[in-house]
């Protein structure tokens, strides 16, 4: 059921799952908006962690101009050497957007990146020491089957702990990396001179709603620092699961035209698998976060 976001304003706000996401209605993401209306969409960005804007008809650089709202908008990582650019993507060097496409041109070459296929749960840039706040996608073209985006509460997750382990793991901090060329659970043994890492705090409380989120990915969580690692494993093990259980995350079927707004530090994604020969392109931007020390 839709709600209006205040007396004055025509902007309504649909829930998407019972724990995460909202769909706000009212809004042309092409225009200029008043300061009004983007603290309304900030106070719901805060409280639901994704946003979704169904029908928007947007250039990059008026994607480009809404997300400056959020924050400091980031720039294009360049993988580090060794990267395999089949996944990555050889593509056109954008300083502040990226497509994000199985797409090629003529010649064969990639227009985009992160190609084709399913992707794990994680999260924006986890790896650095500022980790991307908010995440933009626009939808452009959308294969008939498949090519979801799920989005999972690190909210519900860290509702969902054991006591003992909010206890326990509160000061805790993680190691979180990403290599390019892998897809799954990152090889604990790897040289991480070899790949972006950074470590960061286990449990953080997001500086938006105050509430306290579990920051961990299969993708992307290597290790607890402190503990056995054997024992990490175990533990994370069932941290990957409280945030991939079915009731924890909530699926998203595009449609040309969308926009969705995520919080990196409220919820991961993940991707879906799609047929081969069905093309699959969005347009994606990102925010800069603060050092979560």
């Amino acid at each position: 059921m839709a709600t209006q976001l205040s007396q004055n304003s025509n902007i309504t706000l649909t829930p998407l799952h019972p724990v995460i996401g909202a769909e706000i209605g009212g809004v042309d993401l092409s225009q200029e908006l008043d300061s009004a209306t983007v603290e309304a969409i900030r106070d719901a960005w805060h409280d639901n962690g994704i946003l979704l804007f169904r029908g928007q008809d947007i250039t990059g650089d008026e994607q480009l101009r809404f997300a400056s709202h959020f924050g400091d908008v980031a720039e294009r990582h360049t993988p580090k050497e060794g990267a395999n650019v089949a996944q990555v993507g050889a593509a056109p060097d954008w300083k502040n957007l990226m497509m994000v496409t199985d797409k090629k041109d003529e010649d064969g070459n990639p227009v985009g990146g992160l190609g084709h296929g399913e992707m794990w749960f994680h999260s924006d840039k986890c790896y650095h020491e500022r980790p991307h706040r908010t995440s933009f996608l626009y939808g452009i073209e959308i294969p008939a089957d498949g090519g979801h985006t799920k989005f999972a509460s690190l909210y519900g997750a860290y509702n969902k702990m054991r006591d003992e382990w909010k206890d326990r793991f509160d000061d805790a901090r993680i190691m979180q990396g990403y290599d390019y060329r892998n897809v799954e659970r990152l090889d604990l043994n790897i040289n991480l001179d070899n790949i972006f890492h950074f470590s960061q705090p286990l449990i953080v409380t997001n500086p938006g709603s105050k509430r306290k989120a579990l920051y961990v990915s299969r993708l992307n969580s290597m290790w607890i620092e402190g503990i056995d690692r054997d024992e990490s494993e175990e533990v994370l093990a069932e941290m990957f699961d409280l945030t991939e259980h079915a009731d924890n995350y909530y699926e998203h079927v595009w449609q040309p035209g969308d926009l969705m707004m995520w919080d990196n530090l409220a919820c991961l994604h993940a991707r879906t698998d799609w047929p081969q020969g069905q093309t699959r392109m969005l347009r994606r931007c990102t925010t800069l976060g603060v050092p979560l020390d």
